[in-house]
């Protein structure tokens, strides 16, 4: 091997030479592995003592107090590797992907290969927001098959949070096939059926995940989220509760527990899981805009106004807050500001006539009649709430339409107290067919031209593209409701009533409720219509459109106490501006002797709508009971029969007087 070296010396040397440089060259490379190797540990006796503990706590579900030992364990010995895995996993469960990705970046700089945690990462990466950089990691094809599962849950559900339906269930599917074994994995998937309007596929997908796991608290979470979408509020409360008994301070079931009991009205209670919100999460957005809505309902908008600032912006864009805050101006005098918050609600729910209305008013008081009159026209031209009516009457009063602005407060007399015609066109009929017959099975195409036919009057072309669609969409709650609506257009009582018992058990909502209330009476059964009130105000004591419907129907049936509880409770919710509640109460005042509260809840309402028949019949009663100015009471029962000439009850109340 030397022999080289030994017949040309100069040669020999410029070997020597290079063999010299690359034993150099080695020496620093192997003199600097070790340097990057090494910075990664394997965990000091504190650190490791800190990291059972924090898997001690991990596994008992208090995942704050895991949080804490692992702070410990890095503290202890940041360099190790296990320690920031670990605490990435705990933040992810606290829903901090910020902090996860730090501490998993940390991990990279000590050598961790990122295909060990694809998973974690691409999670870390979904909850800030990253799509497509959530997308890199978790479609990437060297992810260990033990962390596919989580990989395609995770992927699932940033293709729900971006819209991309066939995405989700194909990895949602792909998740099941390999290990549906995890509560949290169907409790992602009851989301995105509950998201596609699959209602009855979202609580068969809840119940497995319960099964599963009886104290899984997101799955318990979701159970209550989805029973009290179906049934109501009471509903949702036990499971609230249960979830609450294993993890007392978990921020999420707090919210919708506290959300919960405002809704209900138990505005004490609220308060105080609100205040433990914010003690857990002083930055809490939510609980700030829980103690904002108990000050306005108290009448401290100034309050509310400081609350909702504290919520620093993160809840403009929900819906229910943007009701609020319009609110709040709208007390305030506020009017163009409160003309704004409701313009942008509006135009995110084009169909929520509460805000339509609020909008309307906030036009009025502002100085636009116009724009309040092109708001409630669609409304104007359907049969809307007598309280539409009025104010877009006021409204061309003040552009000297005086003659229209008269025909509004007649038909603000006739008292609607039902639906708005839910069926407008969004569409020329032709073009919404030709969707409608490109795609038979989509709702989304199908129903705007169930709409369509049913406001040009084809009740039986409507009835059958619902009932195609029912077919197709059985555990939609909708899809039941179109059926039901179109049948009870055509007089078919028993096909609606049968399509509303099946959207009852899969959503019992408000708008289920009161169609199913609207059937029974149609069919008579007026005992049927206070069941199913009576069963709907179990679970939502406070709903106003039970209450009212509840209040009319003791009314009918002569319970004139019951009925006047309810109308004081209403009226003290909703005060005095109602020209119905301040009618039903007088006539209950009346039946029930108090004729000095009868006149003056009559008195109220009179002067809120004079022109209705039902007012004027109703003041005059309370008049004619008193006895003390019976002539004014012919004169409001001849006012009665003049606007309504047909109606025996009005002719025969006259007929007493003379």
């Amino acid at each position: 091997m030397l022999r080289p070296f030994q017949n040309n010396p100069m040669k020999s040397c410029r070997y020597l030479a290079k063999f010299l440089c690359l034993i150099m060259l080695l020496g620093l490379v192997y003199a600097a592995l070790p340097s990057a190797i090494q910075a990664a540990s394997d965990g000091n006796a504190v650190a490791r003592s800190a990291f059972a503990k924090a898997k001690e706590y991990q596994s008992h579900g208090d995942i704050r107090s895991a949080r804490i030992e692992m702070l410990n364990a890095i503290k202890a010995d940041p360099d190790w590797i296990d320690a920031r895995i670990l605490q990435a996993e705990i933040l992810l469960k606290l829903s901090d992907g910020a902090g996860a990705e730090t501490e998993l970046n940390r991990a990279f700089e000590l050598g961790l290969d990122v295909s060990q945690v694809r998973h974690i990462y691409g999670h870390a990466l979904q909850l800030q927001g990253k799509w497509d950089e959530a997308k890199n990691q978790l479609f990437a094809e060297d992810i260990p098959v033990q962390h596919q599962t989580y990989a395609d849950q995770i992927l699932g559900r940033v293709a729900m949070q971006t819209g991309d339906d066939e995405l989700a269930r194909g990895a949602f599917d792909r998740a099941i096939r390999r290990d549906g074994s995890k509560a949290v994995l169907w409790v992602d998937v009851a989301r995105f059926r509950a998201g596609s309007g699959d209602q009855a596929g979202a609580l068969a997908a809840v119940k497995e995940a319960v099964r599963l796991e009886p104290d899984n608290i997101r799955a318990l979470q979701y159970r209550g989220e989805l029973l009290r979408s179906q049934f109501g509020l009471a509903a949702a409360l036990p499971w609230f509760e249960r979830a609450l008994q294993i993890d007392p301070n978990d921020v999420p079931i707090l919210t919708e527990y506290a959300a919960t009991l405002g809704d209900m009205g138990r505005m004490t209670d609220m308060l105080a899981v609100a205040r433990k919100i914010i003690a857990l999460d002083g930055g809490n957005p939510r609980a700030f805009y829980m103690q904002a809505v108990l000050a306005a309902r108290a009448g401290k908008y100034d309050l509310a106004r400081m609350l909702m600032q504290k919520t620093e912006g993160h809840l403009d864009n929900v819906p229910a807050v943007m009701m609020m805050q319009g609110i709040i101006e709208f007390e305030a005098a506020n009017y163009n500001i409160a003309v704004e918050r409701f313009r942008q609600l509006v135009s995110l729910q084009p169909n929520n006539l509460q805000a339509q209305n609020l909008l309307a008013r906030s036009l009025y008081l502002s100085g636009d009649p116009v724009g309040t009159i092109t708001i409630l026209q669609p409304q104007i031209n359907h049969e809307g709430a007598s309280y539409t009516f009025w104010v877009a009457g006021r409204s061309l009063e003040a552009t000297d339409m005086g003659q229209d602005a008269a025909e509004l407060f007649n038909r603000a007399s006739r008292h609607d107290v039902g639906q708005s015609a839910a069926f407008v066109p969004e569409a020329p009929l032709a073009l919404l067919r030709n969707e409608a017959e490109a795609q038979p099975d989509n709702a989304v195409k199908v129903i705007p031209y169930i709409r369509a036919l049913y406001h040009i009057g084809d009740y039986d072309a409507a009835f059958a593209q619902a009932k195609h669609l029912q077919l197709g969409n059985p555990g939609a709650s909708d899809a039941h409701i179109l059926v039901a609506d179109t049948a009870m257009a055509l007089g078919n009582f028993d096909e609606a009533l049968a399509a509303l018992s099946l959207a009852r058990h899969i959503r019992f909502s408000e708008s289920v409720m009161l169609r199913l209330v609207e059937v029974f009476r149609a069919k008579g059964d007026m005992q049927g219509a206070g069941d199913m009130l009576a069963e709907y105000l179990t679970y939502n004591p406070n709903n106003l459109f039970a209450l009212r419907w509840m209040a009319y129907g003791h009314l009918e049936a002569e319970n004139w106490d019951i009925a006047r509880r309810i109308l004081e409770n209403i009226r003290i919710r909703i005060g005095g501006n109602d020209a119905l509640i301040m009618s039903g109460l007088a006539q209950a005042y009346t039946e029930l002797g108090q004729t000095d509260k009868a006149v003056a809840a009559a008195r109220i309402a009179y002067n809120l709508q004079p022109s209705s028949p039902v007012v004027s019949h109703i003041y005059g009663q309370a008049l004619f009971a008193e006895g003390k100015r019976p002539k004014d009471a012919r004169e409001l029962f001849r006012k009665a029969v003049m606007i309504a000439p047909l109606n025996e009850t009005y002719r025969a109340s006259l007929a007493l007087t003379r």
